[in-house]
């Protein structure tokens, strides 16, 4: 036992120092966020947006973009502004700052390049579908938890293939989940490490919560059970039709509790995986890409 902790410890020490190194996540959000609430001038807000060349070049393509087209011509990044309008402005910032994080195959989990990102963006989008179904007043709060929720795995993935056998033993052998499998043999799981990892990078504890506990929401803070709720049910969705579900997703059980705690029947999952359905698909030709 004390041989096993001393493991778990020198783990997490490696992983949360890994974890440190990360970039910091663009502060051009933190920025946008009193503007809109201030009801701030498209001038101000391209004056932000302007001097992050790779979030503007961003904003302009999808802007630009089938999905997005509006009957205006997009020929500026201040007509890209006006086309998109608060909610999707920030969703397409959030999505193209985000991106850099998620690159490459995360071969622990059975993943190749780009399936992690596709997860990420299937889950912002399904907890977004959830929100405005739901009449939740948090969408954006929720867009941006599922768009970060597996934060944790572009760090600890590495880890998890250097000791996959021992974790797949414990859940094989031991009849354990596979983040309950992370944590004993890591020390830490991808769950509390994205929620270090948001923390760190100063995003409200509403965020926090949903990525710390996706997976486990009835574990989470009373005020943000239901933002941890919708995030399971998303992710969930989103890994039963193939999207990004890597080896974790087989191997950890459903909760249907969950779905009735919100409410949610079967015929509203279907109802919400065709939305889906048709919204990823479009979505996919330009922000995945």
């Amino acid at each position: 036992m004390a041989e096993r902790k001393r493991d778990q410890r020198i783990w997490a020490d490696r992983i949360l120092a890994q974890a440190q190194r990360l970039p910091p996540f663009p502060d051009v959000v933190n920025k946008l966020m009193p503007l809109l609430r201030e009801l701030a001038s498209v001038k101000q807000i391209e004056e932000i947006i302007k001097y992050e060349p790779v979030i503007a070049a961003r904003v302009l393509a999808i802007s630009r973009s089938p999905y997005y087209a509006r009957l205006r011509r997009v020929e500026s990044l201040r007509d890209a502004i006006v086309v998109l309008g608060q909610k999707q402005l920030i969703q397409v910032v959030m999505t193209a700052c985000a991106s850099q994080y998620f690159r490459g195959s995360m071969e622990g989990y059975e993943l190749r390049e780009g399936e992690l990102w596709e997860h990420a963006v299937g889950v912002a989008l399904m907890a977004e579908i959830l929100g405005e179904r739901l009449r939740r007043q948090n969408v954006l709060t929720l867009y941006t938890a599922g768009l970060l929720h597996d934060i944790g795995k572009t760090v600890l993935h590495f880890y998890v293939k250097e000791e996959f056998e021992r974790i797949i033993t414990e859940v094989k052998h031991n009849k354990k989940r596979f983040l309950d499998a992370e944590r004993e043999v890591l020390g830490i799981d991808h769950e509390q490490l994205g929620g270090l990892i948001a923390k760190k990078w100063n995003f409200p504890d509403s965020v926090i919560s949903g990525i710390r506990f996706h997976h486990e929401p009835r574990r989470a803070p009373d005020r943000y059970r239901d933002i941890a709720n919708i995030l399971y049910v998303a992710n969930r969705m989103v890994s039963s039709i193939g999207i990004g579900c890597g080896i974790d997703g087989f191997l950890n059980p459903n909760r249907d509790e969950v779905f009735n705690d919100l409410g949610i029947t079967s015929r509203m999952v279907e109802e919400f995986l065709a939305t889906f359905g048709d919204t990823f698909l479009e979505v996919k030709q330009f922000i995945l890409n």
